[in-house]
């Protein structure tokens, strides 16, 4: 049977899984296509193109530990880091937003990342009250 933990971590790695491709198909040309003519010095370009793939990377990592959490019938470990991960993408996406430039808060950044971090504690929460 599955448990509601799992069921939470399963949630949490496919809402993560959109977030990738979202992040990649759709987010990618339309920042880094006009990076690239923006007249900015080729390293800071090619910075930027490396720092945006490095997050899908971290995400695709964030889902094999939701994953692993799941599969693992001790898997609190796991979704404690994918938690932490996602908590602190909501962190930073929301500060940034906050003290950084309000044009953030009409970007995606600051929202996909709580809701994840909420099913992944959610999913802890349960995970414990089924030990």
């Amino acid at each position: 049977m599955t448990e509601i933990s799992d069921i939470m971590f399963y949630i949490a790695a496919g809402l993560s899984l959109l977030g990738v491709l979202a992040h990649e198909l759709a987010g990618a040309p339309k920042v880094l296509g006009p990076l690239k003519t923006s007249g900015l010095p080729d390293g800071v370009i090619w910075l930027h193109h490396f720092s945006w793939h490095v997050g899908s990377v971290a995400v695709l990592a964030m889902i094999s530990l939701f994953l692993f959490a799941a599969w693992q019938p001790s898997g609190f470990l796991f979704a404690a880091v994918a938690t932490a991960m996602s908590a602190g993408f909501a962190a930073l996406g929301i500060g940034l937003a906050i003290f950084g430039n309000r044009a953030l808060w009409r970007t995606p950044a600051p929202y996909p990342w709580t809701l994840i971090a909420i099913l992944g504690g959610l999913g802890m929460y349960f995970m414990e009250r089924s030990l």
